[in-house]
């Protein structure tokens, strides 16, 4: 264990603090960081303080810490390599002296038109990137028992393996970290492991676990290709219901998940919270709208089929409106063309639409910031599941630009955006997405220019932190609690 951010506010007297343990946490960039990342200043405005254990990386991004407040201290654990993964090591290597690496045999043909309207070009792409990055329950079921099937039941358990352990080693850490001003644990998943580690802290130490999840877990409906097993679920139901039925309090992050956890969990109804993520207060560039229509998106994407019917609905307008790439355009950023990635270059080639895409690779945030402030429309994905919003739809809503949600009818995307602005259309239809588009192309004709949806409080983190904290404000003990709901009041 090394401690990465000193409490800046030790000097204060004593008074309650959260015990926090996240996998995804600063200095960590990935999105699964940002919550609770988020979360800590809502927090410290409460006068709490917060205490995180979260896993050590091989760089620490010194300044994401220094933002965080003052009295939040950071404790990184390392992921000590497990035995299945030591014994794959030790088998690879063996491998490789027998069959040293060689070039792979040629692959797939395919057509892969470049970016900016480049010449298309046929190129070898290895099958395995043919491969689906997601499986529904059906087909995780139908291939159970194929080898593809019996290999991704094995990576789900050694996945299961390899995070309870670090879920166990940062329960002990909790333990050791424990004061007497610690109120509750709380836990953030995925990886989903780290509520185990919450409970046996929790059972230990006696102090209430808070369960937050920023995803479903057994309720998923569509998993990681790689790890889209029966084990996978079976375990997911299994350290899923333990949590649960210890747990003080089970947060989810949409209302229909909250719904869907109290329809499998019924004794725990009255346990169960929504509290979204919402959209942050910092700064954003300036929207600069040209006489470009551009649509834009800036992520990453999970299924070929989302950026295929925005494509295709995209290229009918172009046709109908006989457009130039002058007036109209596309552009994604993030990692797309690679193996194994969305091809977006692909799509837009046998579309012929080629020379209005553009795909530009990952960028730093600040630039991907701009890139979407300089949209016209903003694009967001459905994602894997409808009791989840995109975590793009908090930012996107936040910018001066129309906004075109991909959503299955009645998902938690198209519920949140009901009596906004935004065009809630279905994933894959075309004739939808074309309509939306060419409607908003003449009203950006006529001169109009888009303004933010994020008007209210539905879409404010703030607010949703505010839900979040008061529930595990009922958790202090009496004289605590009466003195922070009159610093409230």
């Amino acid at each position: 264990m090394r401690v990465i951010l000193e409490n800046r506010a030790a000097h204060l007297p004593p008074h309650p603090r959260l015990l926090l343990i996240s996998y995804h946490f600063p200095p960590d960039t990935t999105v699964g960081a940002r919550r609770w990342e988020k979360l800590a200043r809502y927090v410290a405005e409460r006068g709490w303080g917060l205490d995180v254990i979260t896993r050590e990386l091989p760089q620490n991004d010194r300044e994401r810490l220094a933002a965080l407040p003052d009295d939040c201290s950071v404790h990184v654990l390392p992921e000590d390599r497990q035995l299945p993964e030591r014994m794959e090591d030790a088998i690879h290597g063996v491998y490789r002296t027998m069959r040293p690496a060689h070039t792979p045999a040629a692959g797939v043909s395919t057509i892969v038109a470049g970016g900016n309207g480049a010449s298309a070009a046929a190129v070898n792409v290895d099958t395995s990137a043919l491969r689906p990055q997601t499986l529904d329950r059906a087909a995780i079921r139908r291939s159970a028992y194929t080898l593809r099937g019996i290999m991704r039941g094995y990576w789900a358990w050694r996945s299961y393996s390899c995070h309870r352990a670090w879920a166990s080693a940062a329960a002990e850490l909790a333990l050791r970290l424990r004061t007497p001003e610690h109120f509750a644990i709380v836990t953030s998943g995925p990886p989903h492991m780290t509520h185990e580690g919450g409970r046996l802290a929790s059972l230990r130490s006696g102090l209430p676990h808070v369960m937050d999840m920023r995803d479903p877990w057994s309720l998923s409906p569509r998993l990681p290709e790689a790890h889209a097993s029966p084990i996978w679920l079976r375990l997911a139901e299994r350290y899923e219901r333990a949590a649960v039925e210890n747990a003080a309090l089970i947060v989810a992050n949409t209302t229909p998940a909250a719904d869907a956890l109290a329809r499998a969990y019924p004794a725990r109804r009255d346990d169960i919270i929504a509290a979204m993520n919402g959209c942050d207060e910092d700064p954003i560039p300036p929207s600069s709208h040209g006489e470009r229509f551009t649509i834009r998106y800036a992520g990453t994407i999970y299924t070929k089929d989302d950026p295929a019917a925005l494509l295709r609905g995209a290229a009918r307008v172009v046709r109908e409106r006989a457009l130039t790439p002058a007036q109209f355009g596309v552009d994604f950023l993030g990692a797309f063309d690679g193996p194994g990635q969305i091809p977006i270059s692909a799509i837009a080639h046998e579309e012929r639409i080629a020379d209005f895409v553009t795909v530009t690779p990952r960028q730093p945030h600040a630039i991907a910031m701009q890139f979407m402030a300089d949209a016209t429309m903003l694009v967001t994905f459905a994602g894997w599941s409808t009791i989840t919003i995109p975590a793009k739809t908090f930012e996107c809503v936040r910018f001066d630009a129309w906004l075109l949600a991909l959503s299955d009818a009645g998902s938690a995307n198209d519920l949140l955006l009901k009596d906004t602005s935004a065009d809630s259309v279905d994933t894959n239809n075309v004739d939808a997405i074309a309509t939306a588009i060419s409607r908003r192309y003449a009203a950006f004709q006529r001169g109009e220019r888009p303004v933010r949806i994020a008007q209210d409080d539905r879409f404010s983190r703030r607010a949703q932190a505010r839900i979040l904290l008061d529930a595990v404000a009922r958790l202090l003990p009496q004289p605590d609690r009466r003195r922070d709901l009159a610093a409230r009041s």
